[in-house]
């Protein structure tokens, strides 16, 4: 049996080999497991760096926001901020960072912050690291920065942004509920800037900061426009009641429409300062006031009015037919009806498509035709006896033909003897005789046949040969042409004042307000009159219930009212001649809790009133029981009452917070600053 050894030397080797193989498999795993760890630190790094941008887009945000607040929209190029194309623009740094930040100057400002963090060198390169969402990575100088960028879209900070605003619950109670709104300064939308339900719009919006079950009662209202709740909130709707737009309710549909809901209400309501309390006590007094009443009637006539009356005109259109097209041709179109046939003189230019028919005819000339002949022309002589001198003479020999004439000279007195001179009176008349005049005097015979006689050669006609041209000419031209019909304006129909009225009513008032500041320290009844632009503090509150109280505002007159207590409107209510919401202001103090509008009189205006319940009720079947707008804690809308609101308040009425409204990253190419082309270099 043989029995084989490995020498030592091999044994050696395969020790080797083993150890070797062992230490791979250590190091493969070790890498793997360091490779592992650097995937992790990277995917913290950047994680860190993608969080560490929003304080400081934050920061940018807020010191936008603050500066709105602050200035508005007017006033923004203040406090180191830079005017640069259409945006308003602040660079700051902050910390190690720093941000961009924008603002456009809407009506609801648009504000766009781009926050930039160093880079770490660790992780990030020159040419870029991968990040998540809409960061992204750029080297400003020697300095290599991550940004991301946010736009934030604001609300206008208008107190009367909508409808009805309110902290807590709002109630349609009743079935004849309605909301819409129109624009007073838009005549497409209102009427003489009066409402008109012919015009309104769907912008009735009503919202709470409520974001409890049932904060909108909807019952059977039908509401033109959103509705909105705070967050968790939920409106409640009866079976006849709508939210939505026009067309869609028009369609016959309940209930709320798809995109006109939501719970994303987060409202600021800020407590309103009561004006100066030094000023004047307002009294009483009577005003006479001019009432024009004025007859007016349809008006038709075939000039436009000048100047233009205010009802506007009707343009009446009919048909016209013309052989020409027309210069300025209607927005409908012109219709070619026929084609009828034209006979002219003068060619026609342009030819028309048709073409020309020559009507041909021989025309006879004196003179040789220069361009109108067609054809061969024929020179014709004829001898012409004319008894005038031919003028011009004519270039061939001329014939004149003479008679014997004798011409009596009469005398008023006839001479007794024949004179020693011949008598030079009423000779031959120059051209109508040829050689001399002989002059004889007859003494004898009758006295018809006495007295001094001219004897000459008269010329009684010329004989001469004319030269005439015969040829073929143009006579005339037909041709065939398309007549053209079409609408133009025949008449105008507009409104005329055919009469006027006039009387003069005295009337006697408590209060009259003019352009002044009042202070009230009992609550505010009675009649009050406003014929200027007043402003008036009730420090205890407002109490019209008599039959005949109320405020009435003049036409030209408005009424800033300022109110630290309850306040309840009957009577005549509020009348607001001038007819818009903007003349009348109320503002409700942190005392005034209540607010109750009752009666059948129609009420124009808007109420801020954060910390009141404000009660609407009893308005009848009037469809104009509300015009304006309401901030309130508490709304309630009873019976039959309908609410327009004036979306000019929005506008020009007093100004609220402006509020964050959406809030969306967006890539830096995007930003307005980018598209501009405007520095995203640091301070």
């Amino acid at each position: 049996m043989n029995i084989s050894h490995l020498s030592r030397g091999r044994r050696q080797g395969s020790v080797l080999l083993m150890g070797l193989v062992f230490t791979g498999v250590i190091a493969f795993a070790l890498a793997s497991y360091l490779s592992l760890i650097r995937a992790e630190s990277r995917c913290t790094i950047r994680s860190q760096t993608w969080n560490v941008t929003i304080p400081i887009i934050e920061a940018g945000i807020e010191e936008a926001m603050a500066h709105l607040n602050c200035h508005g929209t007017t006033n923004l190029v203040i406090n180191g901020w830079r005017e640069e194309g259409d945006l308003v623009v602040m660079r700051r740094s902050l910390g190690f960072g720093r941000y961009v930040v924008s603002i456009n100057r809407a009506l609801s400002p648009l504000i766009e912050c781009i926050g930039f963090v160093p880079a770490p060198p660790m992780y990030y390169t020159d040419s870029g690291g991968v990040l998540f969402a809409q960061a992204g990575q750029t080297t400003t100088g020697s300095r290599s920065e991550v940004y991301r960028a946010v736009r934030v879209q604001t609300r206008s900070g208008s107190m009367f942004g909508r409808t009805i605003l309110a902290k807590g619950e709002i109630d349609f109670s009743g079935n004849n509920v309605g909301m819409d709104s129109f624009d007073s300064m838009d005549p497409n939308f209102s009427t003489n800037g009066q409402y008109d339900s012919n015009k309104r719009k769907d912008n009735g919006d009503v919202a709470t900061n409520s974001g409890l079950i049932n904060s909108i009662k909807v019952g059977n209202a039908n509401i033109y426009g959103r509705v909105s709740t705070g967050p968790g909130g939920a409106m409640s709707i009866g079976a006849n009641g709508a939210v939505g737009s026009l067309a869609w309710m028009a369609a016959g549909n309940h209930s709320v429409q798809d995109g006109w809901s939501a719970d994303d209400m987060n409202a600021s309501f800020l407590d309103i300062e009561p004006p100066s309390s030094a000023g004047y006590t307002p009294s009483g007094g009577t005003i006479s006031i001019t009432n024009i009443i004025r007859s007016y009637a349809s008006v038709t006539t075939t000039t436009f009015p000048w100047p233009i009356p205010a009802g506007g005109v009707v343009i009446n259109y009919d048909f016209t037919t013309s052989a020409t097209y027309p210069a300025s041709p209607p927005d409908d179109g012109v219709v070619v009806t026929n084609f009828v046939s034209m006979t002219n003189g003068v060619l026609p230019n342009p030819l028309p498509a048709g073409g020309v028919v020559t009507n041909l005819a021989t025309a006879v000339a004196l003179s040789y035709p220069a361009g109108a002949a067609i054809g061969p022309v024929i020179t014709n002589l004829f001898e012409t006896n004319t008894f005038l001198a031919p003028v011009p003479w004519p270039s061939g020999s001329v014939t004149t033909n003479l008679v014997a004439a004798t011409v009596r000279c009469s005398l008023s007195t006839m001479p007794d003897a024949p004179p020693s001179v011949p008598p030079s009176w009423q000779p031959p008349a120059p051209g109508t005789f040829v050689g001399t005049v002989t002059n004889r005097y007859v003494e004898t015979g009758t006295p018809a046949n006495r007295g001094w006689f001219h004897d000459y050669a008269a010329i009684a006609s010329y004989s001469y040969f004319i030269r005439t041209f015969t040829y073929t000419a143009a006579q005339a031209y037909v041709y065939t042409v398309p007549t053209y019909t079409y609408h133009v304006p025949m008449s105008f129909t507009y409104t005329s004042c055919t009469a006027t009225n006039t009387t003069v009513t005295t009337e006697t008032y408590d209060y009259i307000l003019d352009s002044y500041g009042y202070v009230l320290t009992t609550p505010l009844s009675g009649r009050v009159c406003v014929r200027g632009n007043a402003t008036l503090y009730c420090r205890t509150g407002i109490s019209l219930v008599g039959g005949q109280d109320g405020i009435t505002i003049l036409p030209g007159g408005s009424l800033n009212l300022f109110v630290d207590g309850p306040v309840n409107i009957g009577g005549k209510g509020v009348m607001n001649q001038g007819g818009n919401a903007t003349n009348l202001f109320l503002f409700g103090l942190p005392g005034c809790d209540s607010i109750s509008i009752r009666g059948n009189g129609s009420f124009v205006g808007a109420i801020y009133a954060p910390s009141a319940d404000v009660i609407l009720s009893g308005s009848g079947n009037n469809e104009e029981g509300f015009v304006g707008a309401i901030v309130a804690a508490y709304t309630k809308l009873n019976g039959h009452f309908k609410f327009h609101y004036d979306e000019n308040l929005g506008r020009i009425g007093p100004r609220g917070r402006y509020t964050v409204f959406s809030w969306n990253e967006v890539p830096l190419k995007d930003t307005r600053l980018s598209i501009l082309g405007l520095s995203l270099a640091g301070p």
